[in-house]
């Protein structure tokens, strides 16, 4: 969709900085949007909990006994800015677990179904008891 309007800009534009700086802005928000859609295909969202030692080398996020809490968090309105990030799916998700150092965000990106599911997982790895908060 950009590069035919960037090819007749080209000839349209007036020689300069101002038909330059068209193209700049343009190629700009195209590297954007393709930052985006790199991040949705390629990253996921993975959480790592282990219940006793790791192994060597292992990178985890928490260990079951620090965990203290998990929640759903309400969804963001869709005008707000959190909103905004969590539509283009670089927000920091609606699963809230809480540890005795702090908490942690998870979930990015995930339907409400899939929420539901992934609280009931962890909650049941970590036998903690989930439904009795909102």
């Amino acid at each position: 969709m950009l590069v035919p309007v960037l090819a007749n800009s080209g000839q349209r534009a007036p020689q300069g900085a101002a038909g330059y700086l068209f193209i700049a802005v343009a190629l700009g928000m195209l590297a954007c949007m393709l930052g985006i859609l790199y991040r949705n295909l390629v990253f996921r969202d993975s959480l790592i909990v282990v219940r006793s030692e790791g192994m060597p080398g292992q990178r985890f996020d928490c260990f079951v006994h620090e965990i203290l809490a998990v929640r759903r968090l309400p969804a963001p309105a869709p005008s707000s800015p959190e909103g905004k990030w969590a539509a283009l799916g670089l927000g920091e998700g609606l699963i809230e677990i809480r540890t005795e150092t702090g908490s942690l965000r998870f979930g990015a990106g995930l339907h409400e179904h899939a929420i539901d599911a992934a609280i009931e997982r962890i909650t049941a790895f970590c036998q903690l008891q989930w439904g009795l908060q909102a």
